[in-house]
């Protein structure tokens, strides 16, 4: 240890980095002061994560640790995707949020408890250090009309707020023109899930008069909605804009200091002649411009010299010399829909939808230069079914910072040919239509070797492919979709080949559909590595849900089955899946015992 000691703090510190949150604490934390000192330095440097934590480690960091470092921690992560109940937990042992008197960035991910984000949120008032908050795919929307009125004025009440990300939050809209409380700090505001109409985004505004970067969503019923001032602080501008062209329009008019801007429109057709005169006329200042063009055309008969013409309105001096911005087009002459659509090279957006039935055309003549689609993040693969289009189109874009993958099997060519840089993966959502694509999914797996989740969607029923996947990286496997509601459950004799599955042996959460709830038991017992397991049982919805006997509620079921120290829960978003975060520390010491 003397040695290891010896090490320049620098190294030490990077070490550190390769430790979670728990082994890092139970390795060096209370060894000597030196050490202690550098575990000070890490949480002031990094996150403290729950969001994958076991129960029984956060349960020894909350006991052992957490009140000895709390006033170190600088930044915080929560989540209730893998770690049910964390954040209430976290929150009854008496670790309220006011209690980290440095945090300054807390992040809250997949949180659906309206009244755990409203009381997380009013804790954070007192927390002068704090300057960063995020709130990532929490649903609040079905709670209460003004849960985001409530939520949205408690972030106003944080006095040093500068950097709000509010992206994903399943709500409809909220009531900005009740929210009388003015932040003056916050300079940064994303909200891209949350849709706003003018007059809310008007009184937005009034309530953060220093804002200086909005992402946000604008969706119109009107088509003569108008901002009602002038906001000259905005600089920087990502909008998703549904409406028309006249209220479009007057939001640029109304913003004179803007330098970036990145739009994505829908239902709206503008050459790049009209674009041209917006910039020049009501945009003087803009020094990026990020266009992303749904629309369609009204006769799709001459489709080709459709598209002809409106690249060559993108030709001009203004875009080909002055600024060097080229645009591109793609479109799927098969596709019933007849959406095309137009974007700015190079791709900044971060979600791709691909076809093999696409066609391009750019006014990029070097596509060398612009090809490489480096900011998506998220990559959809879509097989129309029934619509084997002989023509294909190779595509000569290059996706090589995926981390996400949504694909529907088969693929109608090689792998390679979609330059598809996969070492990145970390989670895959795949369709399967037969026993032969399996195959197709295994090869995907072996060019994945950071791939953490894997979620897989089966047309009729799972083939026995699936039990003989293998995968080194994988440790979350999800057998659930939600979006259908009489999905596949699994029998008794599927369950047995799942537990004794390569795949499943190595994972630590868990997702699936159950036919029978003994099947969660065998699962929970004979699943060495799991610590989280999400659930849906037909028998719940068949017992319990017809007759509402307690006695026959899947929760209380379990209760009476399993240690009182597994937190079981149901999910607030789909009351239908149950979530149990196991100790495996007990579950150990049960196992020795019997």
């Amino acid at each position: 240890m003397m040695q290891f000691e010896s090490l320049a703090n620098e190294l030490l510190l990077d070490l550190f980095e390769f430790f979670d949150i728990y082994h890092l604490l139970h390795a060096f934390f209370g060894l000597n002061h030196h050490f202690n000192q550098l575990v000070y330095i890490h949480f002031r440097i990094h996150q403290l994560n729950f969001q994958s934590i076991s129960k029984e480690h956060f349960d020894l960091v909350c006991q052992k640790y957490l009140p000895l470092i709390i006033d170190k921690i600088t930044s915080i992560r929560l989540s209730n995707e893998e770690t049910p109940n964390l954040p209430e937990l976290l929150l009854t042992r008496g670790f309220t949020l006011d209690r980290f008197i440095h945090l300054q960035s807390l992040s809250l991910y997949k949180i659906h408890s309206l009244n755990t984000l409203i009381q997380i949120t009013s804790q954070l008032q007192h927390l002068h250090y704090l300057t960063y908050f995020m709130m990532i795919y929490c649903s609040v929307s079905w709670w209460r009309d003004d849960a985001g009125f409530v939520l949205f004025k408690n972030i106003c009440n944080i006095p040093n707020l500068t950097h709000c990300n509010l992206s994903s939050i399943q709500t409809i809209s909220i009531r900005f023109s009740e929210i009388l409380t003015v932040s003056s700090s916050i300079e940064n505001l994303s909200m891209e899930k949350i849709t706003c109409n003018l007059h809310a985004l008007s009184n937005l505004f009034k309530c953060t008069p220093h804002l200086q970067r909005l992402c946000t969503t604008v969706d119109l019923s009107s088509v003569d909605e108008q901002l009602e001032f002038v906001i000259a602080s905005i600089i920087s501008l990502k909008l998703s804009f549904r409406g028309s062209f006249q209220s479009m329009n007057n939001v640029f008019q109304k913003m004179p200091n803007l330098c970036y801007l990145t739009i994505d429109t829908s239902g709206i057709y503008l050459n790049g002649y009209t674009w041209e005169q917006i910039i020049i006329h009501y945009l003087p200042k803009l020094k990026i411009f990020q266009l992303k063009m749904d629309f369609k055309f009204a006769d799709y008969n001459n489709i080709h010299e459709q598209i002809d013409e409106l690249l060559n309105s993108f030709r001009s001096e203004f875009w080909l010399v002055e600024h060097q911005w080229f645009v591109e087009c793609h479109w799927n002459p098969s596709d019933f829909n007849r959406c095309i659509t137009l974007y700015t090279l190079p791709y900044v957006f971060n979600t791709f939808n691909y076809s093999d039935e696409y066609h391009f055309k750019s006014t990029c003549i070097d596509k060398a230069i612009y090809c490489k689609y480096k900011c998506v993040r998220f990559f959809s693969y879509n097989n129309l079914e029934n619509s084997w289009f002989n023509n294909f189109t190779p595509f000569f874009g290059c996706f090589p910072n995926i981390r996400h993958m949504d694909i529907e099997l088969p693929l109608k060519n090689e792998l390679y040919s979609y330059n598809l840089k996969l070492n990145q993966l970390i989670s895959l959502n795949v369709k399967l239509r037969n026993s032969y694509d399996y195959y197709q999914l295994q090869t995907i797996l072996d060019y994945a070797p950071r791939l953490y989740s894997l979620k897989v969607n089966a047309v009729h029923r799972f083939y026995t492919g699936l039990f003989q996947l293998r995968s080194k990286s994988i440790r979350r496997l999800d057998l659930i979709d939600t979006q259908v509601k009489n999905w596949y459950h699994l029998t008794i004799d599927d369950s047995a080949k799942l537990i004794s599955s390569p795949l499943v042996l190595q994972c630590e959460v868990i997702s699936v559909r159950m036919k029978n709830r003994r099947s969660v038991l065998n699962l929970i017992q004979n699943v060495s590595n799991i610590r989280s397991l999400i659930f849906q049982c037909e028998d719940d919805q068949q017992l319990y849900v017809e007759t509402h006997n307690l006695e026959l509620d899947p929760i209380y079921w379990l209760q009476n089955r399993l240690p009182s120290t597994y937190s079981i829960t149901r999910n607030l978003e789909k009351t239908s899946i149950i979530q149990v975060w196991i100790d495996q520390k007990i579950k150990r010491q049960r196992m020795t015992i019997s």
